[in-house]
């Protein structure tokens, strides 16, 4: 098994070489792996990505999902426990969304029920 070294540099040159892809840097390979395995890490990036970016805008999420609560909505916009219990708090205590959101002209947030973000899950045949 190879080396593989960080990148110092934002840019890197990501190439395709018959059924091979290459990652380089200043002239010099740093990730030389076959298609599958470079589908499979595009994925887990990808995947690691997006779950960096709900811990970075967890403001955001938190305050659309009180809203979503406010209005009896039982959408998830995260699946994480910790993030769905300040945003329940939210929806309870905000003063600026009880002023927006009566409980009596939306569904309210009686049950604070929230069952997470939808998914769809494809199984292999």
């Amino acid at each position: 098994m190879g080396v593989v070294f960080v990148p110092r540099v934002r840019t890197v040159d990501v190439r395709q070489e018959g059924t091979r892809v290459l990652v380089i840097e200043d002239g010099r390979t740093i990730l030389d792996m076959p298609w599958d395995g470079a589908l499979a890490l595009a994925r887990a990036i990808h995947v690691k990505g997006k779950a960096a970016e709900e811990l970075a805008k967890a403001a955001e999420i938190i305050f659309d999902q009180a809203i979503l609560q406010r209005l009896g909505v039982p959408l998830g916009l995260t699946s994480n426990p910790d993030m769905q219990k300040v945003a329940c708090v939210e929806a309870a205590w905000n003063s600026d969304l009880r002023r927006w959101i009566r409980s009596g002209r939306a569904g309210g947030i009686a049950s604070q029920a929230v069952f997470g973000v939808p998914r769809v899950i494809k199984h292999k045949k």
